[in-house]
């Protein structure tokens, strides 16, 4: 078995652009990598012990591992005195829950939100968050392109990242690959010669968990990255946000609609990909019967469950969706961000905490316990080769945020769009769909452009 990689994240990742696909800004394969050794107390951030201790309330989702928290926590009331009082929401219902509590004045001392300046707009940020622009102590250690996205378009920032960097992109079987004489593709239309290939070798291409709903969203976002990104640019990115630019009329992205009806016309999909699951994916992958899919990072630990930590190691590879002309741009999504109400009890005592966390001994300490692609200069982490192959793109310059984090509108109700889409086959119905439902939610939102 090879050994997974310990990194030390460069400081050179300057063209990673400002993202929550999905919803997740960055899927935490916590528990898919083995920890190393938990520092010594001895070892931890320095921080004054209080002559008052107070407790801190640190609201989170009960969706995300509070494991690596809780041993920072631990750290700090060592050295602080003070105590940290874990709130687990809901998961499905945090947002909500987030804003019923802001205006009933119900604040946590901190609390942990899903990432970039579009979460600024629910909670009203200007009136009611801790800005963190100025706190050079805090950005000194965090990738500049994290810091830069979580600008909004005055330069405030309302929220600190912490975490790792997730990712989506295409995961393949090497067994399959080394059966059907391949190699990660040059271009687009070498990875559908690669699937060809594939097919004839009697396994399928690709999969499509359609019933779930979610999975055939991640070919647009990570397609998006290396095809739409190019054609638009940052520019067009921004007059979407503004809504001087309509999806529909954005010819790449209609062509990404045609590439994947023309994935499905080949039969480069499973026969049923109207019945397709996550779960299923997972098994065929695994068992060598489906040679690619588009997935986001989730699978890794999923894989790892089913299959082994040998497997993933040794027989799952990543590649980026690739433009016409390249092997593509991998699509990356930022982790969550801390954010501290202006008006909790404990604000001051917060503020302290979040730089007590990103120490780097408390940075090091998270990623031993959660593994992951980090967002601090001069952290270590314990990869497996796909996310190490993550990591290597955004060192060179090839990666960028999933635009669903760059833009406040959300691409509403997309899933029911592709489920459509998958039945009738109308690239045109479909983007009008897509375009129409995305200004749906901007007036929703009641933004500037949309009204």
């Amino acid at each position: 078995m090879k050994k997974m990689k310990t990194v030390t994240m460069s400081a050179s990742i300057a063209a990673v652009m400002a993202l929550t696909a999905c919803g997740s800004g960055g899927t935490n394969t916590a528990g898919s990598s083995p920890a190393a050794a938990t520092p010594a107390a001895s070892t931890a951030a320095s921080a004054p012990v209080k002559k008052n201790p107070v407790t801190l309330t640190f609201a989170i989702a009960n969706t995300v591992d509070v494991t690596p928290f809780n041993k920072i926590f631990k750290e700090y009331e060592a050295k602080t005195g003070n105590t940290v009082e874990v709130q687990a929401l809901p998961g499905g219902d945090f947002d909500n829950m987030m804003k019923t509590r802001f205006s009933t004045a119900d604040f946590p001392d901190l609390f942990l939100m899903q990432p970039g300046p579009k979460q600024y707009v629910k909670l009203r940020a200007s009136e009611t968050l801790k800005e963190w622009s100025g706190e050079k102590a805090v950005w000194d250690r965090i990738i500049p392109t994290m810091k830069d996205f979580q600008m909004d378009t005055s330069k405030k920032i309302y929220g600190v990242p912490f975490g790792a960097t997730g990712m989506m992109g295409i995961y393949y079987n090497k067994d399959v690959f080394a059966k059907a004489g391949i190699q990660p593709p040059k271009n687009y239309a070498d990875m559908i010669e690669g699937a060809k290939k594939i097919k004839a070798a009697g396994i399928t291409p690709f999969y499509e968990g359609v019933k779930d709903g979610w999975p055939p969203q991640v070919f647009y976002f990570t397609g998006w990255v290396s095809n739409v990104d190019p054609a638009i640019g940052d520019a067009g990115v921004q007059k979407l946000e503004k809504n001087e630019l309509k999806l529909a009329d954005i010819p790449a992205l209609k062509d990404l609609f045609a590439k994947q009806k023309e994935l499905k016309d080949l039969g480069l999909i499973q026969s049923n990909p109207l019945a397709g699951t996550f779960d299923e994916l997972q098994n065929q992958m695994g068992e060598g019967k489906v040679g690619m899919a588009f997935m986001l990072d989730g699978i890794i630990p999923q894989l790892e469950k089913k299959f082994g930590k040998d497997f993933v190691t040794n027989k799952i590879g990543f590649f980026p969706f690739p433009s016409a002309t390249d092997a593509g741009t991998a699509m990356i999504t930022p982790p969550n961000q801390l954010m501290i109400p202006t008006k909790a009890k404990h604000a001051d005592a917060a503020a302290d905490l979040v730089k007590f966390m990103i120490s780097p001994e408390m940075v090091d300490l998270y990623y031993q316990t959660a593994p992951g692609i980090p967002i601090f200069q001069g952290a270590k982490s314990s990869l497996y080769p796909v996310q190490q192959t993550v990591k290597d793109l955004i060192d060179a310059n090839k990666a960028k945020i999933n635009v669903q984090n760059r833009l406040t509108p959300t691409f509403a109700d997309f899933q029911k769009t592709l489920q459509n889409f998958f039945i009738d086959g109308d690239v045109d119905k479909a983007l009008k769909e897509f375009s129409a439902n995305y200004e749906k939610d901007g007036k929703a939102k009641l933004l500037d452009g949309f009204k």
